[in-house]
Parts: structure tokens; sequence; C-alpha cells
């Protein structure tokens, strides 16, 4: 009686907590909260949103789950989860809808995500999200749609769903792919996304943390060239517009859930679900894997690419095998995939063997030394005897699949390189696509142009596996042609230091000339110096930073790279600032290689902004490192006053800044020359020091100016006595009320010199 009063009661509870928990049925309403033992179910009862936890973990995740999955495999894995909201951030809490129309998912301790942040919420009593029988969950106000996770997907596609690039409401290019696992049991983000070829080639694409890993060959309106040809119940389609470009399928028997995922090792699979069970794909459930041990064993490689070779003598080729390495040294990263950690072992030639590093497949472990047969550890070893053979039939297969589909983009390529270097193999900078950096800059949109040098609109772009990037776009009308873009390739890709922008690539499809350089937020130390309200951030702290900052760049250009670099436009517009307001010396469009013995040198053709010029420069067209100099010196006076040499403009005077601090100078009354926003809180004898070198800079001789080595230990020793300056150079020019350039009379016809007034952003 007892044991049958249990059972009852069990019963009992069990038909309660079922009750409750369906109750949500596949709809969440306004003022209804999803808690962690709730979920949404579809109606045809096929998938159902709910909290997850990976195996062995507590980590709480929001997913959609395919029911039955173990059913129809007939095996005891996991249910297969085809979305998660939270990836990247596990929390425990609940689901609603907010008063303006949000989907939120709140943590007990007040955390909260937006699950529809990038779309325009719609207030409504109406709201609601639905589970679709198509597994695409779905936020409405009343009928509008606001939101759907088909726009966001996992690492599934589900029958249905676009990959591909749109616009979205807002106007911003969205590209929508598939991001891996970072293992097979955790749902952080991995190392590989497959979408659609942002250069509309019309074919999938699988990239490894950026770098192009595998093809599916051209689309020719029925299948893709490497794709399997045996899968005729699955029904893709392309569709493009001027808006969109997207690959989607569908079931050509509904009655059979479908879909096609990619696994934390790079590897496409097709499940496909048929009367008598379950179909994994082709082969071994495997449609493409491009990993070593499977290339000599299957013709499962089609479409892979060939990654770029290390320089390991003992090859690129890894095997699973059980054993130890003899050093003990083992080294560990945790925030990594198993198929990064093949990659960083792969390019470190020290490197012996790698395996994960936690139990659920994720983390890195490498290993060092010689490598001992043993049934001790297991872990993928670096296998000599096989490299030339894996590294020759590699190349052979992958080159000979993948030829086709890209070899006219290689010739393109060659041919860029080839009138860049003019034969010379003297820089590696990528070569981006003219599409790609469309897509990135949302079309060269003026929502993202971030400013506007003399030689053309600089954008902010943003590439699809989030990096950011500075865009520089060079106008057909600017005068710098192909020898000043190669000229500023091939400098700056040479170029390493700390306080010099970094050069990312380049493109010149067509007649375009684009630069692309590492994104700075801060932007240039114009837009802070001459802006009342930026000034006021930077105290005098971060004002000797930023002159020495710039004076050590300038010194590395003169001195300590392997050519003497002169750059020829230093003016605070091309100073570009980083989070930490470090300066960034940008902009080498005009800047010269010097030799050895080469002190100076001269030129026709004069390109520059007045006020930075030095005087030989600009009236005969010499310039030397003291070229350079003079510019520097302009620019700490205005880092100094706050006031540009240029617009300066006394009504009393008939002066510029130079010249106007060159006389409180000499009256005794420089201190008059520092900007009032800092007057109080920097040192004096600090700033008078500064304002001594700055005009030692701009003395009119040039053989009287320091070398910018002189400078840096001027700035940074007070136990060098430094010398009086002299009569600086353009000290009398009458200035232009609100005026950007500066009229020098007889300037322009002075020896048949050209000069070309470059105003900048």
């Amino acid at each position: 009686m007892k044991s049958l009063f249990i059972i009852l009661t069990c019963l009992v509870v069990s038909l309660i907590f079922s009750v409750h928990a369906s109750l949500l049925g596949d709809t969440l309403t306004v003022g209804q909260v999803m808690k962690d033992w709730d979920f949404l179910e579809s109606s045809n009862k096929r998938f159902r949103l709910l909290f997850f936890s990976p195996e062995s973990f507590n980590l709480r995740y929001l997913g959609i789950q395919f029911m039955n999955f173990s059913d129809w495999v007939n095996s005891r894995g996991q249910d297969k989860m085809v979305w998660v909201a939270n990836r990247g951030k596990p929390l425990r809490g609940t689901l609603n809808i907010s008063h303006d129309g949000n989907l939120m998912l709140t943590d007990y301790n007040g955390t909260f995500i937006t699950l529809n942040v990038e779309e325009q919420p719609v207030p409504s009593n109406d709201t609601s999200a639905t589970l679709l029988d198509t597994g695409n969950l779905v936020l409405r106000a009343g009928k509008h749609i606001v939101w759907q996770s088909f726009d966001y997907p996992s690492d599934t596609w589900l029958p249905g769903m676009k990959l591909g690039l749109f616009k979205s409401s807002r106007g911003r290019p969205q590209h929508c792919f598939l991001t891996s696992q970072v293992s097979p049991q955790v749902p952080t983000l991995g190392a590989f996304t497959l979408g659609v070829d942002p250069n509309n080639t019309k074919q999938l694409v699988i990239w490894q943390r950026g770098v192009l890993y595998w093809r599916s060959g051209m689309w020719n309106g029925y299948n893709f060239s490497y794709f399997p040809h045996n899968y005729n119940q699955f029904n893709f389609s392309y569709f493009s517009n001027e808006s969109q470009g997207y690959f989607t399928f569908t079931r050509t028997d509904n009655d059979f859930p479908s879909w096609i995922d990619i696994d934390s090792s790079g590897n496409i699979r097709i499940f496909r679900g048929e009367d008598y069970g379950w179909n994994y794909g082709w082969p071994l459930g495997v449609t493409v894997h491009c990993d070593d041990s499977q290339v000599l064993e299957y013709s499962s490689n089609l479409g892979c690419v060939v990654p770029s070779p290390s320089n390991c003598t003992a090859g690129d080729v890894f095997i699973k095998k059980s054993g130890y390495t003899d050093s003990g040294r083992i080294t560990t990263n945790v925030s990594q995939g198993i198929s990064d950690c093949k990659e960083i072992c792969r390019q470190d030639c020290d490197c012996t063997a790698y395996a994960s590093a936690l139990p659920d497949g994720s983390g890195c472990q490498f290993f060092y030394g010689e490598y001992h047969d043993s049934p001790e550890y297991i872990f993928y070893v670096r296998n000599i005897s096989m490299a030339n053979i894996g590294n020759n039939r590699r190349s052979e297969d992958r080159t000979s699949l993948g030829t086709q589909s890209f070899m006219s983009e290689i010739k393109t390529e060659a041919t860029i390189m080839e009138k860049i270097n003019n034969g010379k193999k003297d820089h590696e900078l990528p070569l981006f696509t003219l599409s790609s950096i469309e897509i990135a800059t949302d079309y060269f949109s003026d929502a993202n142009k971030i400013g506007q040098g003399g030689f053309g609109p600089v954008y902010k772009g943003k590439f699809f596996n989030g990096q950011e990037v500075a865009v520089k776009r060079l106008s057909r009308s600017s005068g710098q042609g192909l020898k000043e873009f190669k000229n500023e390739v091939t400098l700056i890709s040479r170029l390493q230091h700390r306080n010099l922008v970094r050069i990312l690539g380049c493109c010149t499809q067509g007649d375009e000339r684009i630069l692309i350089y590492e994104y700075l937020p801060n932007k240039s130390l114009d837009t802070f110096l001459f802006d009342e309200i930026g000034r006021a951030s930077l105290d005098w702290k971060i004002r000797v930073s930023i002159i020495e900052g710039i004076a050590q760049g300038l010194q590395y250009l003169h001195k300590y790279s392997r050519v003497r670099i002169i750059h020829r436009y230093l003016k605070t517009s091309n100073i570009l600032l980083d989070n930490n307001m470090n300066p960034k010396i940008s902009d080498f469009g005009t800047a010269r290689i010097f030799g050895d013995n080469e002190s100076q040198a001269n030129t026709n053709r004069i390109v520059g902004t007045f006020g930075y010029m030095s005087p030989e420069y600009a009236l005969d067209g010499l310039f030397s490192v003291k070229s350079d100099v003079f510019s520097f010196g302009i620019m700490m006076l205005e880092i100094i006053s706050g006031k540009k040499n240029t617009g300066f403009y006394q009504p009393d005077r008939a002066q510029n800044l130079l010249g106007y601090a060159w006389d409180l100078w000499k009256e005794g009354r420089g201190l008059e020359i520092i900007d009032h926003l800092i007057v109080e809180t920097c040192s004096t004898s600090e700033v008078m020091c500064h304002i001594q070198v700055s005009f030692l800079c701009v003395q009119e001789n040039a053989a009287d100016r320091p070398t910018i080595s002189d400078v840096v230990s001027m700035l940074s020793n007070e136990i060098i006595a430094i010398p009086a300056p002299k009569q600086p150079a353009f000290s009398t020019i009458v200035s232009v009320k609100h005026a950007n350039t500066l009229a020098i009379p007889k300037l322009c016809s002075v020896n048949d010199v050209t000069i070309s007034e470059v105003e900048g952003r």
C-alpha cells in the first residue's frame, strides 16, 4: 500500500510539473516569464526553446532543441541544439518580453542580454515570441516581424534559413553565416565560419579565423561543383538583387527533418531523416573534411584550400597517436579550440604535438621535444615521415580541385602584385577585393566616413569576422597616382614601430587605389586639439606623451628603421590616436627614402600644407630630415598652445601663431603661449623647456635646427643645456582670418617650383 502511494504521488508530481512546464505552449507574450525549467514547444512537437547545460557543466544557455534526435540516429547521443542564443555569455535566468518590446534574457543577479539588440523594437501590447514548426523563433509586434533567430544562426542551417548578405532595416549590410562550436560539448564560438562568398562568386566558403579554408565551387543553378550530387532531397536555390544575395534550401519531403551544420573541426555535415532512420551524409557523416588525417585516406577534400606552408622542415601533417615527448615541456591555452591548437602548433616549429586541454574538447596543450611511442598519452603529433608525401599529395589534390574556381582570382592578384612591386618581392600585404571593402564600409556610405585627407576620404569598415579597419580611398582627382600609392604601400609595409600606423592590406581593382589600415577610434590629433571640448580632455601629461611619441616615431624613421625615411607631410591631422591616446604617424604617400650618404634632396613638385612646410622646402623644393623637424616644431607649438598655426588670428598683430609666440618669447612672456586649459595643472619649467625646443626646431636655417634624436634627448634629459633659439622662419607672414590655407606672396612662382597645397582632415 505504501509503495502504491509513493508511485501515485510521484505520478501526480510529474503531471503537475509537466503541465507547468508546457503551459507556455509555442508562444511567449508580454507579461509572461519563461523560467529556467520552462520551455516553448513548436506545434508540430519537433522543436523546443529551453534552457540547457552541456554535459558535465553547470553553465546555462538558451537554445532551440530538435526533439528525439537520439531516436532518429538510434544512439544515446545528446539532443541536437540547432540554435543557441547566448553562446558567448552563459547565464542562469529567465526569458521575457519587456514593456518596450525587447526580447530579454535576464540573469538572477540583474545581468541581461537583449536578443533583438540590432533591430528597432516596436512597443506594443500585442508583442509576442513564437517558436515556429521550422525551428525559427520569431518576435512579432502585431503582424510585424521585429526579429527572428533565422537571421542570427549558430552552427546549424535549417530548411528555409537564408545564408548570405543583406541590408538590414538600418541600412547596414549583414552577413548571415554559421559559426562552429569551440568543441562538440561547448557552444562557445569556435574557429570556423560557413557562409556565402562576399565577392559575389555564388559559392559557399568556410573561413578558419578569417582565412579561407574551403570553397563549395560555383553554383550552376542545380548544385555546387565540390558538393556531393547525391542529395536530390535537398532543393538549393540562390537569389540576389541590389540589397541581398543568399542561398537557401528546402526538402522535397517535408515529413522528415533535415539540416546542414559545421562542426568544431570545420567539417560540413548533412543530416537527413528517412523513414528507416537517420542518414548522416557522405562519407562517414562528413561531407567536407580538410583535415590531414583524411586527405590521404578519403577523397572528401573537394574544394579544400591549401594553407600557407609553415617554414618548419618537419612538415605540417599531424597524425593522431599515443606517446609522449621527452622534454617535459608542456604549455596550455584554455581559450582555444582543437582546430586552433593545430594551427598554432603548425606555425611553431618547436611544437611536436598538440591535444585538447579540457575534457570537453576545448583548450590546447602543446608538447615539445622528441616523440616516443607509448600508450601513455593520446595526441596529434607532427608526422615527419609523411610530411613530404602529405604536402605533395595535398597540394596536388587540392590545387587540381580548386584551380578552376579561383584561377582567375589568382591571376588578378598576381598582376596586382607585379604592378605594385615592379617585379620586386618587397611587400607581403594582403590584397582585398573591392566587393569585400564595399560590404565592410556599407558601400562607402557617408555614415561610415571618418575623415577627409588630402588624397581622398577615409572610412570606417568592419569585416564579417568583426575586425574594424580604416579604409583610405584615394580620389581620382587627388593627384596621387600609382607612384605615390606604391610608395606608401612599399614604405609602410616595411616599418614596425608603436608610433607608426599599421597597414593591413590594399586594393587596386580597376581604377581603385585603396589602403586598409588598423582602425584607431580616437581619430586624428587635430580633432581634439582644435576643438574646445576635445582639447579639454588633453591635460599636460597627455600632451607630453603625444609629443614624445611623435618624436620617437620620427626618430625611428630618421635613424633606426632599415632605411632612412623623410616623411614630408607631418601635421596634426596625420597623427592618429589609439584607445590610450598614443600617437601614430600616418600618411606616407609623399615620403622619401634616403641613402646612407644622402643628406638632402630636391623636387619640383611640392606637396604639403602651408604652416607646416619648412622654408627651404616651400621656396626651393629642398628637403631633408631637418624639414620633418621643422614640421614637428610647429606641431609642438600647436599642442602647447591649443591653436592652429595657419588659423591663428590676432586683430592687432599681422602674424601667424609662430610669429606671435616668438614675440611673446622675446618679451619674456612665454607663459602666455600656454593653452589656458592646462596652465594651472602643468609644470611651468617643463612647458618652457618644450617651447624652447619647439623654437629650435623651426629656426630659419636648416643647419641650425637639431636632429630629432637631439630633440628626444632634450625632452627627456633635464641635465642637457638647451641652446637659445634663433629667428624662426615665416614668423612675419600675414595669416588670413578663418582661412584654411596661408597665402605666401610670390611663393608659387619661385624657381619654377610647383606647389600642391593639400589640406587634410
